[in-house]
């Protein structure tokens, strides 16, 4: 962090023995003061909710604009959801990738990661939720991310979840987003039927989306 000129940093860590402390170590980088670029790595490390909020202090980097950050199968759960969901302070933070997939994140968490969508610059946000706890209410939440000033890309990987029909037809309503062009829709194995496929054909009126579903 003490490189006067480092912009890009891609750090791959996955399938060691972070934890929590390695994760307050690595938060340091938000000071590196040109720091624009940066890729963490850390799947499988049991950094649970200690560590995702110490991650979430990346939001104060002052040049940060590009952040990607796997956290899959690390024991995080809504509070460490809610932690990270304060990115969207990240003053120039444009492109967001948050890799949650195999954690116990549950609604409350996706109510608290909905909140993303006031990053005054976000424009592509990639949240990975495959095999959560999640149900109705946490993808009615994330609906929420149609609010977003400026995103124009989203992919939500909610696979292997329980959104079911009122969570599909929640969702449907991102077709009125006001500046989405690209979306992916990842609903496998959620006990979608045909009222929650029938509410996702919605989407195909948003004037400008281009829509990819995965179920």
């Amino acid at each position: 962090k003490d490189a006067p000129s480092l912009h890009t940093l891609r750090l791959w860590l996955r399938n060691n023995n972070v934890g929590g402390d390695g994760a307050r170590a690595l938060s340091l980088l938000k000071d590196a003061p040109s720091l624009h670029t940066l890729t963490l790595d850390l799947d499988n490390n049991n950094v649970g909710d200690d560590g995702a909020r110490a991650l979430s202090l990346l939001k104060d980097a002052p040049s940060l604009h590009t952040l990607r950050l796997w956290l899959s199968n690390n024991n995080v759960g809504d509070d460490g959801a809610r932690a990270l969901s304060l990115l969207k302070d990240a003053p120039s933070l444009h492109t967001l990738t948050l890799d949650l997939d195999n954690n116990n994140v549950g609604d409350n968490g996706a109510r608290a990661l909905s909140l993303l969508k006031d990053a005054p610059s976000l424009r592509t946000l990639k949240l990975g939720l495959y095999k959560n706890n999640l149900g109705g209410d946490g993808a009615r939440a994330l609906s929420l991310l149609k609010d977003a000033p400026s995103l124009h890309t989203l992919a939500l990987g909610l696979d292997s979840n329980n959104v079911g029909d009122d969570g599909a037809r929640a969702l449907s309503l991102l077709k009125d987003a006001s500046s989405l062009h690209t979306l992916a829709l990842g609903l496998n194995n959620n006990n979608v039927g045909g009222d929650g496929a029938r509410a996702l054909s919605l989407l195909k009126d948003a004037p400008s989306l281009h829509a990819q579903l995965f179920m």
